[in-house]
């Protein structure tokens, strides 16, 4: 075993890949499996002369050089084995003790697989015929009429779907046959070379279904749609733990690195731009790069994450993502005097759509609602607050300026936008708890300055200040504010009723006068200001009485 095995091995490695058939000595050649030496040898010199004469001879597209290679295989009885373990067995010159049904079972699985790659690698077909389309694949013999063609034939109807079933339920119902090892021993001893020993039949047995799935997987790197091979890869995974992941690995390890590699410069470049600011031109730059370079290789390994390779395809997409979140919040800063940039909407939404962890998700969607709020503020909220802000904004200039009246005016003149306000932020703005808050605020502000109103007006307008501070108080949210209002319009009150010049433009009512007696009923019950003077001096005329009778 010693002898064929490196030899062997060397052979399957060259076949593996998705081109395990177009690489096949006897399909270049177009020779049969069952080929003596001097067959071989005769086919040789046949494909020479046509050669010569410019006449194409062969697998369609096969030039000098890999025919010659090919013919080297076949002269090498420990790298032909290989190949006539993946190529067609019912041949008439075929002279085994296997039983027709062994062939033919064998044949459908090589088609069907064969079938199945050229599909994928865009193949314009395959040789119906070994050799030019009249010589049979014995080596000149004309094919009986009606016989069986010796090539990957396209099935009319079948889908590419079809053909990658069929081969994997064709390859796996043939690998469970003794007969496959008994017919490869027995064409091991028909080729009767020293050099060629039945242990090259057990390096065949052990590896053969490495080589198979490495057809697929080796598609994984190129494929245009992921996701559809990733199916067809599902069909192989009888083929043994670990075998179909570790063709997977080998094939995206090179695109998982580069990808790794763009990742880190990228989110380096982005960094580095945000102490200085300005970072908008290099986010998209950025953002470029991940969609160009990294996104379709995250995507691509996502589609075969589940067939157990080991590479940290979730950290590679999970950080993928929070770099596209922080472009978009580079492209979006907070501010009130700009909308968000639409791109930052794409590529969060992009980042989401790259399943990352559970924390990163969240921040991804914390941001994705804050720009959202910030869309609504821009489009619907921000026209409907404008109005207000200037309205207050100008009464404060007024109340600079001692003119309470244009003041209150104003104020007056913009309490139904402010009203309307309010009823938004309990409807169409209820899911934006930021705007709701600023409605709050700006409603608290425009109390205070009613308040101020009031108080500002002097004099003579104490009506009006009253109806100024019942409107702040309608508008106050704070407890701070409704205190202080509350205060104002009871002192404003209060000397209405008093008859206190105070804020009002009524008539002052003076008190009544009091009599002689009224004012000593006052004072003797305490109920008079002057009281407290009047007993405090009887106490004290009382304690110096006592001392100066007691020093007698």
């Amino acid at each position: 075993m010693g002898g064929d095995a490196p030899l062997v091995r060397e052979r399957l490695r060259e076949l593996s890949g998705p081109e395990l058939y177009r690489r096949n000595a006897f399909r270049v050649t177009g020779s049969s499996t069952c080929a003596s030496r001097r067959t071989l040898v005769r086919r040789r010199q046949q494909i020479a002369t046509a050669a010569k004469a410019g006449v194409a001879v062969g697998a369609a597209g096969a030039g000098p050089e890999e025919l010659r290679t090919a013919f080297d295989v076949l002269d090498h009885p420990q790298r032909r084995i290989v190949d006539e373990l993946f190529w067609l067995w019912d041949a008439p010159d075929a002279s085994c003790p296997c039983e027709p049904e062994l062939h033919r079972q064998h044949d459908e699985a090589v088609r069907a697989h064969a079938r199945a790659l050229d599909g994928e690698l865009r193949d314009p077909g395959v040789p119906q015929r070994p050799a030019g389309g009249k010589k049979g694949p014995a080596g000149g013999k004309k094919r009986p009429a009606g016989g069986k063609k010796h090539g990957p034939n396209r099935v009319a109807g079948e889908s590419p779907e079809e053909h990658w079933q069929s081969a994997a339920r064709l390859w796996r119902k043939l690998l469970g046959q003794r007969g496959v090892w008994a017919h490869l021993r027995h064409r091991v001893a028909a080729l009767d070379d020293k050099r060629l020993t039945e242990a090259a039949v057990t390096v065949l047995e052990a590896e053969v279904r490495r080589v198979l799935v490495s057809a697929v997987a080796g598609l994984a790197a190129r494929t245009e749609d992921p996701a559809r091979l990733a199916r067809y890869c599902a069909q192989w995974t009888w083929t043994g733990s670990g075998l179909l992941g570790e063709a997977l690995e080998e094939q995206l390890t090179p695109l998982y690195e580069s990808a790794a590699g763009e990742l880190r410069a990228a989110g380096e470049k982005l960094a580095g731009t945000f102490p200085d600011g300005g970072g908008k031109t290099v986010a998209t730059a950025v953002a470029g790069t991940l969609r160009a370079r990294v996104i379709p290789v995250v995507e691509r390994l996502g589609a075969f994450a589940g067939f157990g390779m080991s590479l940290t395809v979730g950290q590679l997409s999970d950080g993928t993502a929070l770099l596209l979140n922080n472009c978009a919040v580079a492209l979006s800063p907070a501010s009130d005097t700009a909308p968000p940039d639409r791109e930052s909407f794409v590529l969060l939404d992009l980042a989401l759509r790259l399943k990352p962890y559970e924390e990163t998700r969240r921040t991804i969607e914390q941001n994705r609602a804050r720009l959202d709020e910030a869309g609504v503020w821009f489009t619907k909220a921000k026209p409907a607050f404008d109005p207000v802000v200037a309205a207050l904004e100008k009464a404060s200039r007024q109340l600079d300026r001692k003119d309470a009246r244009g003041a209150a005016a104003t104020l007056e003149a913009a309490l139904p936008s402010l009203h309307e306000l309010r009823r938004l932020s309990r409807g169409a703005f209820a899911a934006l708890p930021d705007v709701r808050q600023a409605v709050d605020r700006l409603c608290d502000s425009a109390a205070i300055l009613l308040n101020n109103c009031a108080l500002g007006l002097g004099s003579y307008e104490g009506g009006r200040g009253l109806r100024l501070l019942e409107l702040a108080e309608e508008l106050c949210t704070t407890e701070e504010s409704r205190v202080r209002i509350a205060a104002n319009r009871l002192l404003i009150d209060h000397a209405r009723q008093s008859g206190y010049r105070f804020g009002t433009p009524y008539a002052v009512r003076r008190q009544p006068r009091k009599s002689v007696r009224t004012h000593l009923a006052e004072i003797y019950y305490g109920e008079s200001p002057l009281a407290a003077k009047v007993w405090t001096s009887v106490v004290v005329l009382l304690i110096l009485g006592a001392v100066v009778f007691l020093f007698d």
